[in-house]
Order: structure tokens, then C-alpha cells, then sequence
């Protein structure tokens, strides 16, 4: 898990939440890096590198305040990773702050949800977001739809849970002793709103209802944990890079 950023937020009614009801209203923002024998998958790419050191106020887009302190790279060089041993590149989903650095990945295979990669890239896209990514669309890709065993053995699983975005996807980690992990991406993003059963308004309908679902149900039948990357509760505790799971 690495630290690739954090969001100041004071909004919690967007995921109709009170201030009262929620514990932190910031949000924390990781990455993710799985090494198995047959190559290493970088999950979600963070807030841009570019922001590191950079003030808060310079970075403030749609209520979320955007800091930095370690540049993903940076991190990655830490613990011996180069963009060029990165085998796959997956995203849970397109929004800014889960691909502040995948230009830098691009050398990697892409693992893309169809769903996503047509949202990503449709005539309508926001040219400012999309410059975040643009180099994906050159990249080697594989696209799929649905759930993706990534390396062929189910122990690092791509699973389909659309409705945040039309081509969202969790992340599902079988570790020898940590055993199951399922990373949310943004299928949650306060812990409260899992507990309390709250969603944003404009998910109601998307699809996001029905992946939390089959999320719960899946946790159950792999008797795995749930990470919320955007609990700040979560992160404090979490092991960091260069600590690791296994």
C-alpha cells in the first residue's frame, strides 16, 4: 500500500452523511502494488506526483482540497519498482484522484474494463481529466467485461462493481497470511456509509446499490476483509510501503 495523496473535504452531505455521522470527512488516497511470480500489477495511480510540496489552496477541485507529500515514483524507486517492471496497469475507475500518474504507466498492460475505457475516451470527455490518462489510449490494453482473473490462479481478481463510475471495479487480493482482501476503490468511501447503508444520491440508480451487494456476498464466501481507500481510519493504521502484506 502506498500513500498517494490526501483529500481535505468537508462535504459528507454529498454521500448524504452528517457532519455528525462521519468520524473524518478527509480522505485518504492509496495505491496499491501486487507482486506475484508472474508479474506486478499497480492498482490506481493516485493524485498527480506534480503535487507534492505544492500548497493546498493552488489544488482545489469540486470541494476536495488535494496535498502530497511523496511522489508515487519516488515511492516505487524506494522498494526498487521502475515504471518498466510494472507488468499490468488496472484503475478502479477514471476520476482524477485514482489517475493522477498514469501517463507514467502507460508502458504497461492495461487492464480495462470496456465500460471504463469508453467512458474515458467518449467525445464528451473533460479534456482537463483526460490529460491525466491520454497516454493510456496508446498503451498495450487488454479489455474485458465483467470480473478478470489477472494472473490466472485467483489469487488477484479484478471484480466488476459498476455504478460509481460505468466501469468501476474492486480489487480482490488472496494473501498467504493476510488471506482475502477486497480494496473498494470507490464503491465506498466512508466506513459510515457502509454501516449506515448511505450512498451519494446520484448512485441510487447507477448500479451501486446492487455491486455493494454482490461485494458483501463475496466477502462472505471468500471470508475476506474489506479495505475502504478512503478511510483515513483505515490508512492511519494500515502497513505502508515500504512495509507490505503477505
Amino acid at each position: 500500500m502506498i500513500d498517494c495523496g490526501t483529500l481535505v473535504y468537508n462535504r459528507p452531505e454529498d454521500y448524504q452523511l452528517s457532519r455528525d455521522e462521519v468520524a473524518d470527512t478527509n480522505m485518504s488516497v492509496p495505491c496499491f502494488l501486487v507482486i506475484h511470480p508472474r508479474g506486478i500489477l499497480l492498482f490506481d495511480t493516485g493524485l498527480s506526483d506534480r503535487l507534492v510540496g505544492r500548497p493546498l489552496w493552488e489544488n482545489v477541485d469540486g470541494g476536495y482540497g488535494q496535498i502530497k507529500f511523496t511522489s508515487l515514483r519516488g515511492q516505487l524507486a524506494d522498494i526498487g519498482v521502475t515504471p518498466a517492471d510494472i507488468t499490468y496497469l488496472a484503475i478502479s475507475h477514471s476520476h482524477w484522484d485514482h489517475v493522477g500518474n498514469a501517463n507514467d504507466y502507460a508502458g504497461s498492460t492495461w487492464l480495462a474494463q470496456k465500460a471504463e475505457l469508453d467512458f474515458m475516451f467518449a467525445a464528451n470527455a473533460d479534456p482537463a481529466y483526460l490529460a491525466l490518462y491520454a497516454a493510456l489510449a496508446r498503451a498495450p490494453k487488454e479489455v474485458f467485461v465483467g470480473d478478470r482473473d489477472v494472473f490466472g490462479d485467483g489469487t488477484v481478481i479484478l471484480k466488476f462493481t459498476p455504478g460509481h463510475t460505468p466501469g468501476h471495479q474492486a480489487l480482490y487480493v488472496k494473501l498467504a497470511r493476510t488471506g482475502g482482501v477486497v480494496i473498494s476503490g470507490d464503491l465506498w468511501h466512508y466506513a459510515e456509509e457502509r454501516t449506515l447503508r448511505r450512498m451519494p444520491k446520484e448512485e441510487e440508480t447507477t448500479g451501486t446499490a446492487q455491486s455493494r451487494e454482490m461485494i458483501e456476498r463475496f466477502l462472505k464466501e471468500k471470508n475476506a476483509q474489506l479495505w475502504i481507500c478512503h478511510s483515513t481510519a483505515f490508512f492511519r493504521n494500515a502497513i505502508k510501503s515500504p512495509g507490505w502484506y503477505d
